[in-house]
Parts: C-alpha cells; structure tokens; sequence
C-alpha cells in the first residue's frame, strides 16, 4: 500500500509538473515567429565567422530564446540543437549567458556561515557556495574528485594518495596547497560529523599528511571502505579553507574570516537580514563536463543574495511579484498555488527528507549527564515514542502528496528499505504513552522543546507534538525562538529536552553516515551496541551482509528510541522561470545556472 501511495504521488506530479510547462498558442503574434526565424538563418549562416562576433549572435539567439519557449516547442529544438555546437557539454534550457543577480529567500535565519562548526541546512545551502570540497558529489550524489585531481589507494588499503588540481587560488588570492587540506580535515575530523566520528576509529595517529605542495595523504591504521564518501558530501563536509584559519580556529569555535576557493565570494554578510557572495574572477574550473557539483563550475550569475524573510506568505508573494527568484524550502501550504502560476517552476528533491524530534540524552526524564540509560528513563522515551500520531503530525505540513509515512530510518525509495521493527513506528497510542509514562522516572517536571517560529518545514510540526505529548500526562513548555537563536542554544544541555527538525537522506544514507558514532552533546545518544553494529557495517564486504546489519541497526534505534522519526517528505524550491539549469539533486546549487532576463 505504501509503495502503490508513492506511485500515485509520482503520478500526479508528474502531471502537475505537465501543466506548468504548457502554454496558450492562441497568444502567439505573428511578428515574434518571423523574427525567431531571421535569428536562426542567421546563425546558421554565420557559425564559421571569428570567436567574438560568433558570441555576440548566440546572445542575440538566446534573448530570443525565451519567447521561443513561450511560443513554439519545434522553434525552442532548433536553438538547442546550436546550443550542442557552441558547447561541449549543452545545459537542457538554452544558452549560458553572464551576469545578473540571483536573490534567495533562505529557509531560516543564519547564524554562522561555517557549517563545520554548525552544519544545519541553512548554513550549508550558503557555504557550499563559498567553499569546496577534496571530493564533490555528482548528479547520482556519487563521489567524483573536485579540488582532487586523481587519487590511489595503497595495496593494503591503508593509504590514500590525493593529487590536488593545480591553479587553484583561494578568494584572497592566495594558491591554495595540500597544507590547506591537511589543516581543513583536523579541523573538520574532531567535529561531530557521522562520518567522520566513524572514520576516527580507523585512522593512524596522524591521519593526515602533505606529501608535497600539491599532494597530500589520509592515512589509515587499518583498511576502510569509507574515506572516500567521509570527504565528499556537502553535509557537515570538509570544508576547505587557508592553513591559517583551519589551523588555529577550534572546531567547538567557529571561524570569524570566512575564505574559500569556490566560484563565489563572500563580500557582504549583514547578518539577521542578507548573505552576498560575488563572482571569484580568480576560479579556475576543471577541464570536464559539468556533472553537479563536479567537473566545470562556472559562476555566470554576478551575484547571490540570500535573503532572510521570516514570513511564510511575504516569500512566496515577493516570489511572484518577482522581488527574488528562489524561496528556499517554501512551506506547503503553497503548493498548489505556485504550481498553478504559469511564471514560476516547483521542483521538489526525493526521495527528500525525514521530519523528526531528537530527545535529549542528557537530561531526565529522558536521559542523564551519564548518558548510561535506566530501564525508567527508556519508558519516558517509549513513551513519547508510543503516543506521537505521526500522520497527524505530517498533515500539519500540508499537500499530503508531498510526504508519506515510513518506517525505514534509511528512507523508503532506497536500496536499504526495510520495515524491520516497523511495529514501533506510527504506534499512535496515548494510553499505551500513559502508561508508559507512568512507570518512568517522570514526576510533572516541565519539559522544554525547541520547535522555530522561522521555518516553514519544522514549524508546523512542534505545534501538533506538543499537543500529543502533553496528552499523555507531558508538562511541554515550547518557546518562541527563531531558528538561529535555537542552534545557539544546543551547546546548552541543560536547556531543553527535545527539539523539532529533519534529516535529508543524503547526509542520512547509510550506517556510516547516522547515527553519530559518539553522538551529539545534547541532541543525539547512540548506545554501544548501535555503534558495533554500525562498525560492522563499515567493515562488511557484501551488500547481503550489509543489508543485514541494517535491519538490526534499525530495530535498535526503535528500541532505544535514538530519535522520534517522522514522516517522509519532499521539499519544494519555487524559482521564477528565469532561472536556468537549476534542478534539486541533494541541495540547492546556483553554480552553472544562469538567468534569462
């Protein structure tokens, strides 16, 4: 039932998504068709003249162009099919062009812009723009060098070798060298990424070597298969930034310069209102095909705004008006108006993200400073785990063909779904809840849930859980807090006891990515035998093997209660139809897309 649900969704998008993209020919004028033929005789009649007046007729053909794709399907080929003469590697919406500005309302306020240090979404979708990564992912969120050249892998398994790409220069001119990547990953290897807590059990002493200028070496004391996916995501990534920030800046810090090598700069942060990155005229791309994140990356937009607009109903109206292009991650609700707006496009990211409420391990009734669980502090969380009416919860975000239930923890639509211990999920049992409640330690002391004012994706959600908790017997305070003033608050263990938010399951994916291998301070517990499962994993040979391990992973996360998972749902990203060559494969990423205006 579950899958023929996901088929339906499909369906209708699908035929949504048709819609949009039709036009009325009873509003084509005859005096635009003539003039769409004149411009392609003449470039066809002029392809062989010299390199700068052959520029000069392909952005006569692309203004163009626009009309063609509002008028004739057959006219809109034609110019395409220049398009794949001009470029090695033709984009699918017309011709490149440079310059304009992009503006991006951000999901929520942005507190910092080091995602190594805070590596919550509405930092990455901002520093993934100024920094890079040793390896970068592809269209299939498969890994592919970017500032690595080339690799190898000593026989033993042991020692992996990185050529870094030469000309490289940071955003302050200076050439960027293996140095720079041996201080970037210690910085980032301490920090609570999943992967990289899982990657520091098999590491040497010193894990990280410059061979020379341009070389550099990760050094293993024993074989494991995850080096080359640990430094490759955008999701709590690597981050590569100059020797002597990475170096002398703590990862419990923050980093106060924010350096990069991507194609954009930081010029402008004013923080609680706009980001600004400008065009690294310093960025020399890679000689391949542009495939996402790899290969060419070119900066033919000027300029990024993000923009920081807290109301749900102000980003989607300035998005229509045409005072931005992007509403990052807009709220549901707006689904169906803005697919049925003939100016803007909806893509949505699948199979998208996991809404979920993390229970803090630290603090009764659901944990302690111990973090060495009691049979009573269990019931609380079993509890929680028991009452919560998950479908209610998800109908809170909107179009219910934008999410569905589901069990699996590494996401239905993947190659390890799984229903295993899915008698714990969706349970929605307040009696079963009291009762549970009712054997634990709890006492009607007050418990606090972070839930944000600011986003549109979580917001709704805190509501409903509060709601259901305090059902069962739960004294829920929620306080108005923005998103950012919430991040600023989890090194504060002894604040809260749960807050509301989502995974994405490219940073979720497997057993080495979540759950942490020692946790989060005051947001996630992982007990010990989760974490021998999850080595075990990192270490098994086939996909039998591992598939196995992931079942029983599973269950032991329903029955510890890791985290309350929720529902599965798709995000959406209006964009004015302006924007060119953008499309959702895990984040947001405005580099090779242009506008047309």
């Amino acid at each position: 039932m579950k899958r023929l649900t996901l088929a339906i969704v499909l369906s209708i998008v699908g035929a949504v998504m048709f819609a949009a993209c039709s036009s009325d020919p009873e509003i084509v004028e005859i005096e635009k068709i003539v003039e769409v033929e004149k411009v392609v005789e003449v470039a066809v009649e002029t392809e062989k003249i010299v390199e700068v007046e052959k520029i000069e007729i392909v952005e006569v053909e692309k203004e163009v162009a626009v009309e063609v794709e509002k008028i004739v399907e057959v006219e809109r080929v034609v110019t395409e099919e220049k398009v794949k003469v001009a470029t090695p590697t033709p984009p699918p919406a017309g011709t490149p062009r440079f310059g304009g500005t992009l503006r991006i309302v951000s999901q929520a306020s942005i507190a910092t812009l080091d995602s190594v240090w805070s590596p919550f979404y509405v930092v990455i979708a901002v520093a993934q723009h100024l920094y890079e990564t040793p390896m970068g992912w592809d269209s299939n969120l498969l890994p592919g060098p970017r500032m690595v050249d080339s690799f190898t892998v000593s026989a033993d398994g042991k020692v992996y070798t990185f050529s870094l790409r030469p000309g490289q220069t940071f955003h302050d001119g200076q050439a960027v060298t293996s140095a720079d990547l041996v201080a970037s990953l210690g910085r980032w290897l301490p920090g609570g990424s999943a992967r990289a807590t899982l990657m520091r059990d098999f590491t040497a002493e010193n894990p990280f070597v410059a061979v020379d200028d341009l070389t550099f070496e990760i050094r293993m004391n024993q074989p494991y298969g995850g080096v080359i996916a640990s430094v490759s995501p955008p999701h709590w990534a690597p981050f590569v930034m100059p020797e002597r920030i990475a170096a002398n800046t703590a990862v419990t810090e923050g980093v106060n310069e924010y350096i990069g090598s991507s194609p954009y700069a930081l010029v402008r942060w004013d923080q609680g209102y706009q980001v600004v990155l400008e065009r690294h005229e310093g960025y020399v791309p890679r000689d391949e095909a542009a495939n996402h994140m790899i290969g060419e990356s070119i900066a033919y937009i000027d300029k990024l705004i993000w923009l920081e607009v807290p109301d749900e109903e102000t980003k989607i109206a300035g998005l229509q008006t045409g005072e931005w292009d992007v509403v990052d991650g807009a709220a549901f609700d707006f689904f169906q108006p803005l697919t049925d707006d003939p100016n803007v496009i909806v893509p949505m990211y699948k199979p998208g993200h996991r809404s979920a409420m993390n229970i803090s391990p630290n603090n009764p009734p659901f944990g302690n400073e111990s973090l060495v669980l009691t049979q009573e502090q269990l019931n609380a969380r079993l509890a929680v785990q028991a009452a919560i009416d998950i479908e209610a919860v998800m109908y809170s975000l909107g179009d219910s063909n934008l999410w569905t239930l589901c069990p699996a923890i590494y996401y239905c639509g993947t190659p390890l779904e799984t229903y295993e211990a899915e008698e714990h999920y969706n349970q929605a049992n307040p009696d079963k809840g009291r009762e549970l409640l009712a054997a634990s330690d709890y006492d009607g002391e007050t418990v606090v849930l972070l839930n944000p004012t600011d986003y549109g994706t979580i917001t709704p959600t805190g509501i409903v859980l509060r709601a259901q908790m305090q059902d069962i017997g739960l004294n829920v305070e929620m306080p108005a807090l923005d998103w950012a003033t919430i991040v600023g608050r989890f090194a504060q263990t002894d604040t809260y006891h749960m807050f509301t938010d989502w995974y994405v399951h490219w940073c979720c994916d497997d057993p080495i990515a979540w759950p942490n291998r020692d946790g989060v301070p005051g947001r996630h517990a992982v007990n010990e035998e989760g974490v021998e499962l999850r080595i075990a994993y990192s270490q098994a040979t086939t996909q039998e093997e591992r598939f196995a391990l992931v079942e029983l992973i599973q269950r032991n996360m329903y029955e510890e209660v890791i985290s309350i998972l929720l529902g599965q749902f798709f995000s959406i990203y209006p964009h004015t139809d302006q924007l060119k060559n953008f499309d959702i494969k895990a984040i947001p990423f405005y580099v090779n897309t242009w506008l047309e205006r």
